[in-house]
């Protein structure tokens, strides 16, 4: 199953709700903001995926490759993969679309309150409770 990412502003309104004090969620958000301004220059500029086939191993694979890193992978592994990045492509459209419908129609702008929205619904699609207070 795919590993759900979430961002800054969701992480930052469940810090909120896990009532971690406020120099601690400043502390944490500076941090974050220094990390992805570190990161900025590495982009996904080129994707490749190719097929083979194993002379000594006899089996098929898949290579990928991201930019200058490449990974070889068995035929099921990359099925696998291919599943995930469906799964959460979906996942990522569903919920911008969500997102974009409640700042139009509901005039919902507060980031902090979007992001907890957002967090029960995935709550919600996964399975969970969709943060009820039982």
């Amino acid at each position: 199953m795919a590993q759900p990412l979430f961002s800054l502003d969701e992480i930052l309104a469940m810090l909120k709700t896990a009532d971690v004090s406020p120099a601690k969620v400043a502390a944490f958000k500076r941090q974050a903001e220094f990390v992805w301004t570190q990161r900025e220059g590495k982009r996904v500029d080129e994707v490749f995926v190719q097929s083979g086939f194993g002379v000594h191993s006899r089996k098929g694979f898949v290579e990928l490759s991201v930019n200058e890193q490449r990974i070889q992978m068995d035929v099921r592994k990359a099925r696998e993969i291919s599943g995930m990045l469906i799964e959460c492509a979906s996942a990522a459209a569903g919920d911008e679309a969500i997102m974009l419908w409640l700042q139009q129609h509901l005039d919902i702008q507060d980031p902090e309150k979007l992001g907890r929205i957002l967090y029960d619904l995935r709550q919600l699609r996964q399975g969970g409770d969709g943060g009820k207070v039982q």
